[in-house]
Order: structure tokens, then C-alpha cells, then sequence
């Protein structure tokens, strides 16, 4: 099935700096009439109807509600997944879209199933269940080089220690070691 051809309209296709005059004039909804726009485009040597003029801004008008909605929501998933600093930003969007197909799965109902073709759905479910064992393979492997790498800064901080102030070094094993004992006992 073919997309839906896209509409683009006279002022569309006008210049970048006379859309965007029509534009800000567009969303001056306090200052500007239709009647206004046209007047300033018949200025540009543009002659268009008050009603093309309104479609147009309707379109402005909502598309530039759908970005604020979008800009709304997602700052609101960063919010939330400030509050989990274990997460990756991937993650929350691969658990928000597991949501979204959990919910579209659980609402569909029984006889469209049957229109549903079975190698497409076993793709799709080894496709993301594939995205899910990926982030955690690389979650895993991110612990393990960190791990190896915060053992190896402590191998090369205690022998310079040692090396350079074998006094303090001895202080900091005894320490470490009374440390240890203390929570052996408990």
C-alpha cells in the first residue's frame, strides 16, 4: 500500500524568508488576521485565498502542537529515567516500546489474529528479543571492563604506594586488615 502523497501548499513552496513571515504572523494569532496574511502576501506579489490561507495555519498550528506535545513527553521519559541511573536511555525506549506492543497485543481481539502471517510475528518477537539480550551483553561487558579497569588502578596505586611511601603503605595494609577482622567478627 502506497503512502498518502504529501500536500504542500502555495505558501509551502514559497521563499524561506516569506514563509517565514506567514509563519510568525501565523502564530501571532493575537495580532494577526488571515485578512492581515493576505494583504502581506499580495505584497510579495502572492495571491491566495483567506480560506487557503486558514488551512495552512491550521496545519502550522497543529503541527507545531504535536512537536510541543512530543518535546512534552519526552521530557517527561527523561525525568523518569533520572530516577533509574542503572538504565540507559535505550533501554527506557526499548521498555516503553515492549509497553506499547504488550498493549497493542493484549487489545487486539481473538479473530484478527488469525490475519496475522506467523513468520512475521516470529520475526518481529526474535527481533526484539534479540535488542534485549544485546543491551544486556553490553551491560555486562561495560561491568566487567570496568571492573578489570578499577583492579588495575588499584594494583598501580598500591605498588607506587608502596615504592614511593612504603610507611603509609604499611599503615593503609594494617588498617585494611583490622578493617577485614572487624567485619569477619561481626
Amino acid at each position: 500500500m502506497r503512502g498518502k502523497n504529501r500536500c504542500r501548499s502555495t505558501i509551502s513552496k514559497l521563499p524561506p524568508e516569506i514563509r517565514d513571515v506567514v509563519d510568525e504572523m501565523v502564530k501571532a494569532t493575537n495580532t494577526c488576521t488571515l485578512k492581515d496574511i493576505q494583504e502581506y502576501l499580495a505584497s510579495q506579489n502572492v495571491t491566495l485565498s483567506v480560506q487557503a490561507i486558514s488551512n495552512y495555519g491550521r496545519k502550522l498550528m497543529a503541527g507545531l502542537e504535536q512537536i510541543r506535545v512530543t518535546n512534552e513527553r519526552m521530557n517527561a521519559m527523561i525525568r523518569e529515567a533520572a530516577k533509574y541511573p542503572e538504565l540507559d536511555f535505550s533501554e527506557v525506549i526499548n521498555r516503553i516500546a515492549s509497553q506499547k506492543i504488550l498493549d497493542a497485543i493484549l487489545s487486539k481481539p481473538d479473530e484478527e489474529w488469525n490475519d496475522i502471517a506467523l513468520d512475521k510475528l516470529l520475526r518481529e518477537m526474535n527481533a526484539q528479543t534479540k535488542a534485549v539480550a544485546y543491551a544486556r551483553r553490553l551491560d555486562v561487558q561495560s561491568k566487567d571492563d570496568t571492573q578489570a579497569a578499577v583492579g588495575e588502578l588499584k594494583a598501580e596505586f598500591f605498588s607506587a604506594l608502596g615504592t614511593e611511601h612504603p610507611d603509609l603503605y604499611r599503615q593503609l595494609v594494617a588498617a585494611l586488615e583490622r578493617q577485614q577482622k572487624g567485619a569477619a567478627n561481626q
